[in-house]
């Protein structure tokens, strides 16, 4: 998983994704049409797929905890679904450079 170092690694939305918002249940539908799938976000979840516009783990959890202060273990939560959205193909890692983190395979 690319979290591990979090000062290089940056998060980005998938660019093809696409959201059905449903704001009375707090939640959003995401449809990923590279590997077709649903997938429902709670409104956790949502919130960390809309900071991953190129920020870092320390960013986006640094973010969060300023929305909800009272949150506890800002880091650790937030870290555990950016893997998770990250598995689904929800977002991407790549690292300050543009090239993916070492150890993660590259396909062409």
């Amino acid at each position: 998983m690319s979290v591990e170092s979090p000062a290089q690694t940056m998060y980005t939305k998938n660019t093809r994704l696409r959201l059905r918002p449903f704001e009375p249940w707090h939640a959003v539908m995401a449809y990923t049409p590279d590997k077709p799938a649903l997938h429902w976000l709670n409104s956790h979840s949502w919130l960390v797929l809309e900071l991953c516009d190129g920020r870092t783990l320390t960013e986006i959890a640094g973010t969060i905890e300023q929305i909800m202060p009272d949150r506890e273990d800002v880091l650790a939560s937030t870290k555990g679904c950016i893997e998770d959205l990250e598995r689904k193909g929800l977002v991407h890692a790549s690292t300050e450079a543009g090239a993916p983190p070492a150890g993660k395979e590259v396909k062409n």
